[in-house]
């Protein structure tokens, strides 16, 4: 997992070159596949699991404690986050939380959504 910190930009943009609403499609020649803005209250904790696609997670506000089977990190405002496919991850809210999310090309065995392990075998990596 990659933990890319954010840079306070001085002049912001004021524009979106493109905005896609969830009930347009996606182009047919994106590398996203899937995408989505979520809020997690304080405490709430996303289920351990993995993708059969990379994934990337941008924190709009709040504070969240971020997993893998390595390592921990807390990520803020602006941090951006990198799940390759195939890595287990989980996300705590440490305070209220918005998180957009964008998940990348299907590989593999092409699955959509949160894939588990068994949970007791992946217990063990935390």
């Amino acid at each position: 997992m990659r933990h890319i910190r954010g840079k306070q930009d001085e002049n912001p943009p004021s524009f979106f070159t493109v905005k896609i609403s969830p009930i347009d499609p996606l182009p047919q020649d994106s590398f996203i596949c899937n995408y989505g803005v979520d809020t997690l209250t304080e405490g709430a904790t996303s289920d351990l699991h993995y993708h059969d696609c990379d994934e990337w997670w941008i924190i709009i506000n709040g504070r969240a404690l971020v997993s893998d089977s390595v390592e921990a990190f807390e990520a803020g405002p602006g941090d951006m986050v990198f799940t390759p496919m195939g890595e287990t991850h989980k996300i705590e809210a440490l305070t209220m939380i918005t998180v957009a999310w964008f998940e990348g090309s299907l590989k593999g065995q092409k699955r959509k959504g949160h894939l588990h392990h068994d949970t007791k075998e992946i217990e063990k990596l935390y």
